[in-house]
């Protein structure tokens, strides 16, 4: 996705420059404006620099939007919550952080939300008065309202309807299993990824050299190329061997002790790398494999 670019340092500090009280009486010239103006500036950066949440809120919003910029499923990802904004309306409204259109052209307003505890399990939770500001912006524009929330115990992102949060009169809550159950980030081109286990890499070893095990398990042996297998059956499509090797690399899957395969005469036949999840849900036949973080997917040659 490509970038829009503005002439940040000249046309944002001009609207800035125009948002900020001052005496109106002053030219726009007028070197006691600027004055003021960097005055407000340096206090209100300084203010912001010193507020924890508000930092927080702010990496997570960028954050989302670099995240969702590279998603193949978003044509436009736009901040919405920048700039003046009138409205007639008696009630409250709040602007959420971002308007964005997907590949369908379906477009979307999305609030960004911080959520970190220290027990991990703790729903989260927004003042309901919020909730009802962002719900009465998205009505007035006739766009859909959607929640972004990043759960910072989880390393993980969800995408949620209003509709799922529980309203008790002061707080709206959702935990993390209704997040991630009702969690429409695949829309936005996010994809969890699972696979039948275990992985297996298998470095067979070539017959007609010399092979040996130690009494005490080091293994020599020339090898003789790669075998992938997966649920204990060979892969043979380049693809699919890629996208293992690229699991096994980079996902957070356990890597047991390489065990080395002996013939009758007791000589490896090869060594295997084995990876399995660390919890298996019962009848499911696969695992959600996490990924390491800073990776990029495989690519086929």
């Amino acid at each position: 996705m490509k970038r829009l670019g503005r002439e940040y340092e000249k046309l944002e500090a001009l609207n800035l420059f125009s948002l900020l009280p001052v005496d109106h009486e002053l030219a726009i010239r007028d070197q006691s404006r600027k004055t003021s103006f960097l005055a407000q500036i340096d206090a209100g950066l300084d203010r912001a620099l010193k507020s924890e949440s508000t930092l927080h809120g702010i990496r997570v919003q960028t954050m989302f939007q670099l995240m969702v910029a590279n998603f193949d499923k978003v044509r436009l990802i736009k901040q919405e919550d920048a700039g003046e904004c009138y409205y007639g309306s008696d009630e409250r409204l709040q602007v959420p952080d971002f308007k964005v259109v997907t590949a369908h052209g379906q477009l979307l307003l999305i609030e960004t939300k911080n959520h970190y505890r220290t027990d991990p399990l703790t729903p989260f939770s927004m003042r309901e008065a919020d909730l009802h500001a962002l719900s009465g912006y998205s009505s007035l524009l006739h766009i859909p309202l959607k929640f972004a929330v990043y759960w910072a115990n989880w390393n993980t992102w969800t995408l949620n309807d209003p509709s799922v949060l529980k309203c008790d009169g002061q707080r709206a809550r959702m935990d993390f299993g209704e997040a991630i159950s009702a969690s429409e980030m695949a829309d936005l081109g996010d994809f969890m990824i699972g696979t039948k286990y275990p992985l297996v890499l298998r470095i067979p070893a070539a017959t007609d050299k010399p092979r040996s095990i130690s009494p005490e398990g080091e293994v020599q042996i020339s090898t003789a190329g790669l075998e992938f297998y997966c649920a204990g059956e060979r892969l043979e499509d380049d693809l699919e061997k890629s996208i293992a090797f690229y699991l096994m690399m980079c996902g957070k899957w356990e890597m047991s002790s390489p065990g080395a395969g002996l013939d009758e005469d007791g000589r490896p036949t090869g060594i295997l790398y084995t990876f399995d999840p660390s919890e298996i849900h019962s009848g499911q036949g696969f695992e959600i494999m996490a990924l390491r973080r800073n990776v990029t997917g495989p690519k086929r040659a």
